[in-house]
């Protein structure tokens, strides 16, 4: 029988870094593809996304600190050495498992394979010299320059830190890039049409997964474990859905009921609308639209796993849809994602600031449509993953201009009110409330 070729977990991250460097890949899609096709283990597998993780957030500091112990520059460097160094200080400063001698050796082997004896002898040097001599590297000062000092030292482009230090100040804008920079928790939802409250925490004590409820609701859960969730037969039978708990809140305020219309306009990958159908007790009918057919395939694998069954599936266009006026609509609205950094390692380093502006205005004409196409005292509810003015409360302010015959209603009424705004809207931080960043808007039509 043929040896199965032992793999090489460092190996493994540096090929992904390469592909999410040169190829713009997807920091999370990548790491699974690779996990499928080595069949990883969960163990090898974890410890890969880690370093994929680690490395992609970091990678700012990380050249920051390499600056110090190069000749020349980082960006006259391969990919492949670039993303060597980035691993080897990567695991020097962040992995305390991971001995500093082992850190320098696997780092030295892969510059060995992906390059050549040179290139293999610098990533020793320059990895030794830090090791040696750590006070070398200077940071920059916060009191010269702000925002370069915060997004050095916390690895963020420059026009995002800008825009925080803008919007909360210094303070709260260096808890929030710490929060992100942290591991992303795992949360689940319990879905309630295939298993009770009971059975689903008599499993999860046999099975010796550790949780905790949610801080909000009761029927998220937050893993203590360390598990990877798509493989626990619990959502393979459909019993669990991974959600972040902030999720929840616009689905609360929708406040869907047995025998309603609904109309979720941006409805992939499905986890709201999954939801919607469970509090609607599967009756009634829900329309699922999306533009894309491909993220449908998504929403349909979810709805069949998960037991719902009285959604329609529609492709279309939201900024022009049209259908028979619906009870209400949910826009979970195409965003920026500011506020799910920490999950989506690659997100601070795609994202420019021009694609606000444009986002606020595809935003906008959304929202504009979903007007014509909810019935009068109906409601809508708009919600982002974001944590920018532009495309939350700007938004519902111009909206409110143009359409007089909405007013907005506190979602104090509905959600705790320790997520609500001044102006009654649902807004949570990653830093405050250990939840994803989001806001969510309640509009009835009058």
């Amino acid at each position: 029988m043929k040896e199965m070729k032992k793999v090489n977990p460092r190996e493994i991250a540096l090929k992904i870094l390469y592909e999410i460097e040169t190829k713009s890949a997807f920091a999370n899609e990548t790491v699974e593809k690779y996990s499928d096709k080595f069949k990883l283990s969960s163990l090898d597998s974890r410890f890969i996304r880690e370093l994929v993780n680690g490395v992609t957030k970091l990678k700012r500091r990380l050249d920051y600190i390499t600056s110090f112990f190069l000749k020349g520059k980082i960006e006259d460097l391969t990919p492949w050495i670039r993303n060597t160094l980035r691993l080897g200080i990567y695991q020097i400063d962040y992995l305390d498992r991971v001995p500093d001698r082992a850190a320098v050796d696997e780092s030295v082997k892969l510059a060995k394979k992906f390059g050549h004896k040179g290139t293999a002898g610098l990533v020793n040097a320059v990895l030794r010299n830090y090791l040696r001599d750590k006070k070398r590297v200077i940071f920059p000062s916060i009191e010269e320059d702000k925002a370069r000092a915060i997004g050095t030292i916390y690895s963020f482009p420059d026009w995002m830190i800008k825009d925080w230090l803008k919007q909360f100040g210094e303070e709260e804008t260096v808890k929030l890039c710490e929060t992100f920079n942290q591991k992303a928790r795992l949360s689940f939802r319990l879905n309630s049409l295939k298993i009770s409250q009971k059975d689903l925490e008599r499993a999860l004590e046999l099975k010796k997964i550790k949780c905790r409820k949610g801080s909000f609701f009761e029927n998220f859960y937050w893993i203590e474990s360390k598990i990877d969730l798509e493989y626990l037969f619990l959502f393979q039978k459909g019993y669990i859905y991974p959600q972040d708990e902030s999720a929840g809140f616009p689905v609360r305020l929708l406040n869907p009921q047995p025998g309603e219309t609904i109309l979720d306009m941006c409805a992939a990958p499905g986890g709201k609308l999954t939801y919607i159908s469970e509090l609607m007790k599967n009756s009634g009918k829900l329309i699922a639209l999306d533009l894309n057919p491909e993220r449908m395939e998504k929403v349909r694998e979810n709805c069949k796993r998960l037991g719902v069954e009285n959604v329609s599936f529609q492709i279309g266009d939201a900024r022009s849809y049209s259908t028979e006026p619906v009870d209400k609509i949910l826009i979970d609205a195409p965003c920026s994602g500011l506020g799910v950094l920490g999950r989506n390692s690659d997100a601070r380093w795609q994202k420019k600031k021009e694609d606000i502006k444009r986002l606020a205005e595809l935003q906008s004409a959304i929202l504009l449509n979903a007007a014509k196409l909810v019935k009068k005292d109906g409601i809508i509810i708009y919600s982002t993953c974001t944590l920018t003015k532009e495309e939350n409360e700007r938004v519902i302010e111009l909206f409110l201009e143009q359409r007089k015959d909405f007013k907005v209603e506190s979602a104090s009424d509905h959600v705790d009110a320790r997520v609500v705004s001044e102006s009654g809207f649902v807004r949570t931080y990653p830093h405050v409330h250990g939840l994803d960043g989001t806001f969510a808007a309640r509009l009835r039509k009058v």
